[in-house]
C-alpha cells in the first residue's frame, strides 16, 4: 500500500524549471501530453522557501474497474505519454499502478536543473489513492529525479518515513508546508497536520538549484477520482505572494480541471 501510494503521488515530474538564470523557465508538461497538475508555478533565478496551507479534500473513489479503464483511455487518448516520462520504464510496475489505480494529490514543491541538464522535483504534501474503491489518505515527502526517480528524503527521527497513514490525515484537516533551500545542497521539508496535531520533517540533499516553485493538485488524466474543492492560502516564495513572480497557470486534462485566479497567495482547484 505505501510503496504504490508513493509511486503514484510522487512518480509524477515535470519539465519545470532549468539552470538557474533571468530566463523564466518554461511551463511544467508532460512529454508529450496533457497536464496531470491543476494550480501554479513560479520562475526565478533561484528561490529559497515556497509555503502553502490548504484541507485536505474528500476524495470518492470510482469502481475498481474503471481505474483500469481509465488507465486504458489516457494511454489511448495521450499516446501512452506516461510511459515516455524517462524513468518510468525502469520500473514498469510503477507506470502500470500510476495508471490505473485513481489516485490524487495536493502539495508545494521546488524544481530545479543540475549541470546534466537533470531536473529533481522536491516535494511534500498529502494525498489519497483509490484501492478497490475506497480511498487511502496519505502523507509524503519525496524528491523524485527526471532521470531516476529515486530521490528520498531522509526522514527526520521520530518521522514515520517518506509515505505514511499512520498517525491518520483526513478529510478536513488542516495542513501547512514549507520547503526551504540553504543556498547550497541542503533542502528541508516540514508538514504539519495542525487539526491532528503532528508535525514532521525531512532533509534532502542535492546541488540543483531551485528555479521553479509550485502548488497544485496532481492527479492522472482520464483517471480523476472524485474530490472536494482544495483551496490553497499563504501560498509564499522568499516570504512574497506567489502571484509577484513569473507566474503560470496549471490545468489538469481530462476533464479539464483549470485553478480559479491566483490573488496574492491564494486560489482553489475545484472538483472534477
Amino acid at each position: 500500500m505505501k510503496r504504490i501510494a508513493a509511486l503514484g503521488l510522487a512518480l509524477m515530474t515535470l519539465s519545470f524549471g532549468g539552470p538557474a538564470s533571468a530566463v523564466p523557465a518554461p511551463p511544467p508538461q508532460l512529454t508529450p501530453g496533457p497536464q496531470v497538475y491543476s494550480g501554479y508555478g513560479a520562475a526565478a533565478p533561484s528561490f529559497t522557501t515556497i509555503t502553502a496551507h490548504w484541507t485536505h479534500p474528500e476524495v470518492i473513489c470510482p469502481p475498481a474497474i474503471s481505474g483500469v479503464l481509465g488507465g486504458v483511455t489516457n494511454t489511448i487518448v495521450t499516446g501512452s505519454s506516461m510511459l515516455k516520462i524517462p524513468g518510468l520504464l525502469a520500473i514498469p510496475e510503477a507506470a502500470i499502478n500510476t495508471l490505473v489505480i485513481p489516485h490524487m494529490g495536493a502539495w508545494i514543491g521546488m524544481v530545479g536543473t543540475n549541470e546534466s541538464n537533470q531536473r529533481t522535483l522536491i516535494q511534500t504534501g498529502t494525498g489519497a489513492l483509490c484501492v478497490d474503491g475506497v480511498a487511502h489518505h496519505t502523507a509524503f515527502f519525496a524528491a523524485p529525479s527526471f532521470g531516476d526517480q529515486s530521490g528520498l528524503p531522509v526522514p527526520d527521527p521520530g518521522t514515520p518515513g517518506t509515505t505514511w497513514d499512520d498517525p491518520p490525515i483526513y478529510p478536513g484537516d488542516d495542513l501547512t508546508a514549507t520547503i526551504t533551500w540553504d543556498g547550497q545542497s541542503t533542502y528541508r521539508l516540514t508538514l504539519a497536520d495542525t487539526t491532528q496535531g503532528w508535525n514532521y520533517g525531512a532533509t534532502y540533499h542535492s546541488p540543483v538549484t531551485p528555479t521553479g516553485a509550485l502548488a497544485v493538485v496532481e492527479a492522472i488524466p482520464y483517471n480523476v477520482p472524485g474530490f472536494s474543492p482544495v483551496t490553497f492560502t499563504d501560498v509564499a516564495a522568499d516570504g512574497k505572494p506567489l502571484d509577484t513572480y513569473d507566474v503560470r497557470p496549471l490545468a489538469i486534462d481530462g476533464p479539464r480541471i483549470n485553478p480559479t485566479p491566483l490573488t496574492g497567495t491564494s486560489f482553489t482547484v475545484p472538483s472534477p
